[in-house]
């Protein structure tokens, strides 16, 4: 497989950006030409050692994540105005973050994660 830009072997990571539209799958020299681009679907990586091929975990979302956010910040006795001071964030972003209805990004998800010393991602490998 080839970076869709350059043209160079794909080995190792490899990155899904958008540019203008278009979804491309590129090396990391690449990467900064477009937006990345964070997709359910896993781009899948092999990295050759010895003739094996494994492939490179991906990382999900888990699908508590809001109940984990709820419940580790009630854990604290935070109100959702007190959380959200806390970590820089409006109070409608954790009331929508604890109904499941906004999904984190990889910022917000890191930040969550220090705050509350939890983990919403899981590894997942694809079979």
């Amino acid at each position: 497989m080839q970076c869709e830009i350059c043209g160079n072997p794909l080995s190792g990571r490899t990155f899904m950006i958008q540019i203008e539209g278009a979804k491309l799958k590129v090396c990391g020299s690449c990467v900064k030409l477009g937006s990345p681009l964070r997709e359910k679907k896993a781009v899948k990586t092999t990295i050759k050692k010895t003739s094996n091929y494994f492939e490179e975990p991906l990382l999900e979302l888990k699908k508590n994540y809001n109940k984990l956010i709820k419940q580790a910040r009630e854990n604290l006795n935070l109100s959702q105005e007190q959380f959200g001071h806390r970590i820089n964030e409006k109070p409608s972003v954790i009331r929508l973050l604890e109904s499941g209805k906004l999904k984190p990004n990889d910022p917000l998800a890191k930040k969550l994660e220090h705050a509350l010393k939890i983990k919403i991602f899981e590894t997942s490998e694809i079979g």
